[in-house]
């Protein structure tokens, strides 16, 4: 399973290199010394590990049932965050507000992931570790309005950042690799009022802001659940075996782009 790993692994690397790596790289908002979103992008390096994020993406394309399972813990995990989201308030949670009010109208998943879900099951299930995922966020949620924090700032950088920054790439590949109506996964797609450069930099400024206004002691907790959420994503991703049906998903995509250029070319 190792070789197949690092292999997909590369494979996400590479794909995500490009457009997304020169965004993170030349955007202002996370090189401020101090800032929020500068501790946050620490994370990413410390937290994030590739392969399993490759291997896991790549295997809920085995099949449909797969994928549907995939979809089930993606949902139940961002229908938990953004009604822990929702619940914070200018008076509870100002700094979770704060944030969340400026780009809850774009970043919010919960309906996508419905509409994708009924594309392919009409159960929604539900794994240890996805369960595990879901506590977490009510914990940090209950806790953030109790003391005014910012722990759901690192949950929400490490979920829609992933998404911002890699998932509209993934979209194309899912949708051939198990025949699915065109203009899906629904969730891959963002509705932005502007390049996505510019809103990465939007989001990571309104990082900052909240950022500005949290204690020392809760900065260091934000770092930490986001930290801790990467440890979550892991753990859904790599729940089931990865190695066949990493093999599987990847067979399932080339042979989705062939057949798309077939048809292609049969209209041409």
């Amino acid at each position: 399973m190792g070789t197949w790993t690092k292999l997909l692994g590369r494979m996400s690397s590479k794909s995500l290199e490009s457009e997304s790596s020169n965004i993170i790289r030349t955007i202002a908002a996370n090189k401020i010394p101090g800032s929020l979103s500068l501790a946050l992008d620490g994370t990413l390096k410390k937290g994030h590990d590739m392969k399993i994020f490759g291997a896991g993406t790549v295997a809920a394309l085995a099949n449909r049932d797969r994928y549907a399972r995939f979809t089930s813990s993606m949902l139940a995990v961002y229908e938990t965050m953004e009604a822990e989201l929702d619940k914070a308030t200018p008076e509870n949670c100002p700094v979770v507000h704060h944030v969340w009010k400026q780009h809850s109208h774009i970043l919010r998943r919960t309906c996508s992931l419905k509409a994708d879900l009924e594309d392919v099951s009409k159960l929604q299930s539900t794994s240890k570790a996805t369960e595990e995922y879901v506590v977490g966020l009510q914990i940090a949620g209950a806790a953030d309005r109790e003391r005014g924090g910012g722990r759901m700032l690192g949950y929400l950088y490490c979920r829609y950042f992933a998404d911002l920054f890699g998932g509209q790439m993934l979209g194309r590949p899912t949708q051939l690799a198990l025949a699915l109506p065109i203009d899906t996964p629904r969730h891959y797609i963002f509705d932005l009022p502007c390049s996505r450069r510019e809103y990465i930099g939007s989001v990571y400024r309104s990082l900052n802001e909240a950022g500005k206004k949290l204690s020392a002691e809760e900065f260091d907790k934000v770092v930490d659940a986001s930290l801790l959420a990467f440890a979550y994503n892991q753990r859904v991703y790599g729940e089931e075996a990865l190695l066949v049906d990493t093999v599987r998903g990847v067979g399932n995509v080339c042979t989705g782009y062939v057949s798309a250029l077939m048809r292609t070319k049969k209209q041409s």
